[in-house]
């Protein structure tokens, strides 16, 4: 597989994708949610646009749950070194050539276009990411021309006779580095380019502008967008940490992941209109959510307790009990996968660009979680000399390593609540302050959204 025929089906490429994606679907993250999966045409030529907050994570989303092996538009300054060059053909990805590379380079995109047109007509999927370059911020930044000036310079070298489809992708992760985590993709109504094609015979940058506007507010629906980026902080945080509380007054059931980004773009929405009503609301925001955040950090407690009921003694009882049960099968799962989940999170967190953290994390654990297993299965049969006992021991590594992380993660909410509920019974006076903070922003949500059944009752009268 090369530059020359990247548009084609390639067994050795699907091969390593199905083992990836099953490293990326069924254990980096916890869950995968996929939305709107039949706004992808079949048998289209389709270009396919998400937004870009983390990035090599980003392209491996749109991989999630596509069946065909579309082809990616990178950067052309990682394609300098022939060796890697060979390698991200392989992977199917091109470079394109930019401004910044000197005018001589540009050129070199008229061969780029023209293989694109091969892709498109094989209907294998291109994959432009139209912000250009990526941002760790929930928010779509402004969109660049290219990935419309590319499509419409396809269509023309196919004379206008296909309609060329851009289709949108939301993509949203529960957290941006840890492990574990869930992602969610949701694909946006395409935007048709063929109304466009009379418009831009006549005005090209026209035609571009208003394909460019229309993807970008297709796009922004479907992810968690914060427009305001003064206070964008008091946005992220509000939208997450309270999420349960306003949520129901929306009438949006949290088990459903469409609801869970549905509520949210509805809560920014509402606090943008209440913040920007007044500067004091914002000024006070601020103020009561640095507090709240020190008192939190100060405590050692999550947001999330305060949302729990006390826990008593028995029920502190029965969980010490079940926690001292599968103590032995952590202990065994934690030793026997310590260093091959540990290094790439040293590693990667070692990174400048913390966007990268997620990218280098799923790699290095990739690589390093098989070799490990082998490394250690091949020392337990030269100790043994027994296939069955190593191959028990083999099979019993990753069930206990996931084992042992959910063990850890509950064990550490277990112990979480049992600090705060003794400290709420000593009426501990920094507990006290923090409880006050939270029942301030509950109060504050439901103001919010209620201001948005008094704003109805206005327009219906």
């Amino acid at each position: 597989m090369g530059k020359g025929n990247i548009e084609k089906w390639s067994l050795g490429y699907e091969l390593l994708r199905a083992v990836i994606k099953f490293w990326h679907n069924h254990v980096y993250y916890r869950h995968i949610y996929v939305l709107n999966a039949d706004n992808i045409p079949e048998d289209d030529q389709v270009i396919f646009a998400p937004n870009h907050q983390n990035a090599l994570m980003d392209a491996m989303a749109v991989q999630a749950r596509i069946k065909k092996q579309p082809v990616f538009l990178a950067r052309s300054d990682i394609f300098k070194k022939r060796p890697i060059a060979r390698i991200l053909y392989f992977l199917k990805i091109l470079p394109i050539y930019r401004i910044r590379d000197g005018y001589s380079a540009l050129k070199k995109n008229e061969e780029i276009f023209d293989k694109t047109i091969d892709i498109l007509q094989n209907k294998s999927g291109l994959v432009v990411l139209p912000e250009g370059n990526h941002a760790g911020f929930r928010k779509l930044r402004n969109l660049k021309k290219g990935i419309a000036r590319l499509a419409f310079q396809s269509a023309e070298k196919q004379n206008f006779a296909q309609d060329i489809k851009i289709v949108p992708a939301g993509i949203d992760y529960s957290h941006y580095s840890k492990f574990r985590q869930d992602l969610t993709v949701s694909y946006g109504e395409p935007v048709s380019l063929a109304k466009y094609y009379d418009l831009y015979k006549e005005h090209p940058s026209k035609a571009i502008v208003e394909a460019i506007r229309e993807l970008s507010e297709v796009m922004k629906r479907q992810i968690i967008h914060i427009p305001d980026d003064e206070h964008y902080q008091i946005y992220d945080q509000l939208r997450q940490l309270f999420l349960e509380h306003y949520a129901p007054q929306l009438n949006l059931d949290l088990r459903y992941p469409a609801n869970r980004i549905e509520a949210q773009q509805k809560f920014i929405t509402l606090l943008d209109e209440y913040l920007h009503a007044d500067e004091k609301n914002t000024e006070e925001i601020q103020e009561k959510l640095q507090e709240y955040n020190n008192s939190l950090s100060k405590l050692h407690i999550r947001n999330w307790v305060l949302d729990k009921t006390l826990m008593r003694f028995p029920g502190f009882l029965w969980r010490a009990v079940a926690f001292l049960l599968g103590l032995p099968v952590f202990v065994y799962g934690f030793i026997n996968n310590i260093l091959p989940y540990k290094i790439p999170i040293d590693l990667a967190n070692k990174v400048e660009d913390k966007v990268f953290v997620s990218s280098f994390k799923f790699i290095l654990s990739f690589l390093l979680f098989p070799l490990f297993y082998l490394l250690q299965t091949g020392i337990v049969f030269w100790i043994t000399h027994h296939i069955g006992y190593a191959l028990f021991y083999l099979i019993s590594l990753p069930l206990t390593g996931i084992f042992a992380f959910q063990y850890f993660i509950l064990f550490k909410k277990f112990r979480a609540r049992w600090k705060y509920s003794v400290l709420r019974r000593e009426k501990n006076p920094d507990v006290v302050r923090l409880q006050k903070l939270h029942q301030f922003f509950v109060k504050l949500t439901n103001r919010i959204i209620s201001g948005k059944g008094k704003s109805r009752s206005k327009n219906s009268g």
